[in-house]
């Protein structure tokens, strides 16, 4: 199995990438229930249902926004009377309004599962992602710090030239064929 998942230079399927999302994934869940116990004092239970919750939801608001607002905005722009605004990019707008978003939902699943103050679940709406900003970059550079030391690079190695020690995926079938040219 462990053959299998290796990837060549189209990179079809990054296993790498895969395990450090599931373990980012799982850090983020962890953070987000400890902040949430630490600041508001919630039970360990309604900790992880906010935990769960409050990131699908997440999710449903940028879905909305990207369908939805993402056109409204753009149309918006495209007939300001202002030329400064006109220039600015539509991913500015929307970066601003998802966080302004997503803070409120943090707010309001906190508030809702858990009980907690008001004053309480907006110290964890600001908290809590900066920790986990600080969760991904540690956990960022020490896979990198990982990869350096076991995995050899990759650089200057491709279908056409691959090296005895790089397998090509069987995923990527049309890209295993050797001599294209």
């Amino acid at each position: 199995m462990k053959d299998f998942l290796k990837y060549d230079d189209t990179q079809i399927f990054k296993y790498d990438n895969l395990v450090l999302a599931v373990i980012y994934t799982i850090g983020h869940i962890l953070v987000a229930m400890t902040c949430n116990r630490i600041i508001t004092g919630a039970s360990l239970d309604m900790a992880a249902a906010d935990a769960f919750i409050e990131p699908i939801i997440n999710g449903f608001w940028f879905y909305f926004l990207l369908v939805f607002l993402k056109n409204k905005i753009e149309q918006g722009l495209i007939n300001k009377p202002i030329p400064i605004l006109k220039n600015i990019n539509v991913g500015i707008y929307l970066a601003v309004i998802y966080t302004i978003g997503h803070i409120l939902i943090a707010m309001t699943c906190n508030r809702l599962l858990t009980g907690a103050p008001l004053n309480l679940a907006v110290i964890d709406a600001f908290i809590e992602p900066i920790v986990n900003g600080f969760w991904f970059y540690l956990l960022f550079e020490v896979f990198n710090k990982y990869k350096q030391k076991y995995r050899p690079s990759a650089a200057g190695k491709s279908s056409k030239n691959p090296s005895s020690s790089m397998k090509t995926s069987k995923l990527a079938p049309i890209n295993n064929k050797k001599n294209l040219d």
